[in-house]
């Protein structure tokens, strides 16, 4: 009897500590997702003015920019969605499928789409290189939550 209250005891506590520590990597997680936001709003920003200013300087110069900028945001606004509604193992399910799913379409999929229209084709290449970037920033915070955090 009192080796069972012991156990459910040390248990319980594990429990807690296992919530507790979840609860820090999601914390972790929706802080940096939140900095990468903020920069990609900022970046946007910063072309949208660009942009009203100079539209033709702005399409020369800065019309890729403002397409990848607008792709991450799309994809850390979900993410981040996701942290505020869900659990660490479903952030980190998430964030893995996420990376398989774009290295299969990096390696396996067509790196020229060959339509007619060469802004179309341009954004398939543009979206290659978000993913890149994203598998890279999703690889990092997974390494960084199974460190428990730790910055190297």
């Amino acid at each position: 009897m009192q080796f069972e209250a012991h156990y459910n005891g040390v248990l319980t506590n594990k429990i807690s500590e296992t919530m507790e520590n979840g609860k820090e990597m999601l914390d972790m997680l929706n802080v940096q997702v939140k900095l990468w936001i903020h920069s990609c709003e900022a970046e946007a920003d910063k072309y949208t003015k660009d942009m009203n200013e100079d539209y033709e300087h702005f399409f020369c110069w800065y019309s890729e920019d403002m397409f990848k900028v607008k792709q991450r945001l799309k994809i850390y606004r979900y993410l981040r969605n996701l942290i505020c509604t869900g659990g660490l193992d479903e952030v980190m399910e998430y964030m893995r499928h996420t990376i398989e799913h774009f290295t299969d379409d990096l390696i396996l999929g067509s790196l020229q789409k060959h339509s007619t229209n060469i802004s179309f084709n341009t954004a398939h290449l543009l979206e290659l290189e978000v993913k890149q970037m994203v598998i890279k920033e999703f690889k990092g915070m997974m390494f960084r939550i199974k460190d428990g955090g730790a910055r190297k």
